[in-house]
């Protein structure tokens, strides 16, 4: 084949490259945030996380900020060649490294005495990489052989809740779609989700998205601003309604802590943080007009809600998967 007709091939996949690594992480138009210092309420002091022991995992997905040597020797040696428009890849006396162009991760192993190590996968936002991890859940309830289970942290965020202007519901909601993988990725330019992303195919394996079980699901409409909850649904990846959180995080034999803690990822995405990385996340019911209810970082649910543009607010999915896909968080012994 000559240089000639090499070239739109090469030119192609250098777009598609680049493409792929700004899905995880694009600039986002930050919306504006609605927060007080202390998340609204003045009693405002922070709660302890799940120990690890009472949580499962299931899935990965980007979240702890990368080692700065493991960073600086990925971005060093693994770069795109100015000529032919591909990723080099690095395999020297200290480690392997390399850019996968189907799954948007950089692979990265380091050698001891020039044997490879295990395989890590990473994730850019921005100017950082992200370590691809085991997602832990905690278990909100047991319904049969199957399990209701809540991310443990904030994982995602700066996204809008709609990017259409006007009122929202969770049916018509642009995080819906992100979360399933359904419907199109932005309304203005109708651009479709592709498996980069999407929620569901990053964070899930085609046998585990067969096995997460479809759900149906209403929403409340919201009798003091007199919105309206929107039409049934049914999905694989949603969020809580504002009365599953009253009954999972607030009854009185609750032990889940209601305040929800950011990943580094998720800050880099947008999430908007207090000092101890607590942060303020969606949930599937109508507030005022044009706002959809959250959770505020002190761990109670927003009166009114946040604009369905503000992209400071964090994600966290919920899903009901059988009980036996679920692995104990390994805690090392101190």
């Amino acid at each position: 084949m000559t240089r000639r007709r090499l070239l739109p091939a090469i030119l192609l996949a250098g777009i598609l490259a680049s493409v792929l690594l700004l899905a995880g992480c694009k600039s986002t138009e930050k919306g504006v945030s609605t927060w007080s210092a202390n998340g609204g309420d003045p009693s405002f002091e922070k709660q302890e996380e799940v120990s690890a022991d009472k949580l499962m995992q299931f899935g990965v997905y980007p979240q702890s900020k990368a080692d700065s040597k493991i960073q600086s020797d990925i971005k060093s040696k693994v770069t795109i060649d100015e000529e032919t428009g591909l990723w080099n890849e690095c395999d020297d006396e200290t480690m392997y490294a390399r850019y996968d162009l189907e799954t948007g991760y950089f692979i990265y192993a380091a050698k001891v005495d020039g044997v490879r190590q295990e395989e890590q996968y990473y994730m850019q936002c921005g100017e950082d990489l992200f370590l691809v991890e085991p997602l832990q859940w905690i278990v909100l309830e047991t319904v049969g052989s199957d399990s209701i289970i809540i991310s443990n942290k904030v994982i995602d965020g700066g996204r809008k809740y709609s990017d259409l202007y006007g009122e929202c519901t969770w049916e018509t909601s642009s995080i819906r779609d992100w979360l399933n993988g359904t419907g199109d990725y932005d309304a203005r330019t109708g651009s479709a989700y592709n498996t980069q992303l999407n929620f569901i195919n990053r964070a899930f394996t085609s046998d585990e998205i067969s096995r997460i079980q479809t759900v149906s699901l209403t929403a409340a409409d919201n009798e003091t601003y007199g919105t309206d909850g929107g039409a049934s649904t049914t999905d694989k990846i949603y969020l809580l309604s504002a009365a599953e959180f009253e009954e999972y995080f607030k009854a009185e034999d609750s032990e889940i802590n209601a305040m929800a803690y950011a990943t580094d990822y998720a800050v880099a995405r947008g999430v908007s943080v207090g000092e101890d990385s607590e942060a303020n996340w969606w949930l599937r019911d109508p507030g005022a007009k044009t706002y959809m209810l959250g959770v505020n970082r002190a761990g109670t649910v927003t009166e009114g809600g946040y604009s369905v543009h503000d992209t400071t607010e964090g994600i966290r999915p919920v899903l009901r998967v059988p009980t036996s896909l679920l692995q104990r968080v390994e805690v090392s012994a101190e």
